[in-house]
């Protein structure tokens, strides 16, 4: 069974997908609890039900972390994506709270520094967003790039985390 819940927060709704053995997607307020199921049926072969068991967690670390009193997310996860973006996306973890790099830094991180489109193409379909916080990577020049919940809610992610470092 997968189970989903909806998380209300300073930037949006928040829904998170989890099973058991983890958090399978966390999805932010531009998407609809339909495209939650459709994502699952996809990914998973099932699609999701209301529940909170296997969310509890998640949920609870999530609302710390954007109310400022957690710098870290530590959830048990399961990662449903190809070898490279799961790269891209563990190597964005190891950026610390509060601070920013750069596509092509990134792509130098995961020792391909040719591959900074790839990059923004895994952030692009990064499946746990604030688990892997794609949202401190910005462009070469200091500018926002692009992100899946909006670039507000990015700013919003930033100065967050620029306030509580």
């Amino acid at each position: 069974m997968i189970e989903y819940t909806t998380i209300n927060t300073p930037i949006g709704k928040i829904y998170v997908a989890a099973v058991k053995e983890g958090v399978v997607k966390i999805s932010l307020s531009n998407d609809l609890p339909e495209e939650l199921g459709y994502w699952c049926q996809k990914h998973l072969g099932a699609g999701v039900q209301e529940g909170s068991e296997y969310t509890q967690n998640a949920k609870q670390q999530i609302l710390k972390y954007l109310e400022g009193e957690s710098q870290s997310l530590n959830f048990s996860i399961i990662h449903l994506n190809t070898p490279f973006r799961k790269k891209v996306l563990q190597a964005e973890r190891n950026i610390p709270y509060g601070e920013t790099r750069s596509y092509g830094e990134v792509a130098k991180m995961v020792k391909n520094p040719r591959a900074a489109r790839a990059v923004g193409s895994a952030n692009a379909e990064n499946p746990l967003a604030l688990y892997f916080p794609c949202h401190r990577i910005i462009t070469s020049d200091g500018k926002l790039g692009g992100y899946g919940g909006g670039l507000n809610i990015k700013q919003y992610l930033l100065d967050l985390e620029a306030q509580n470092k």
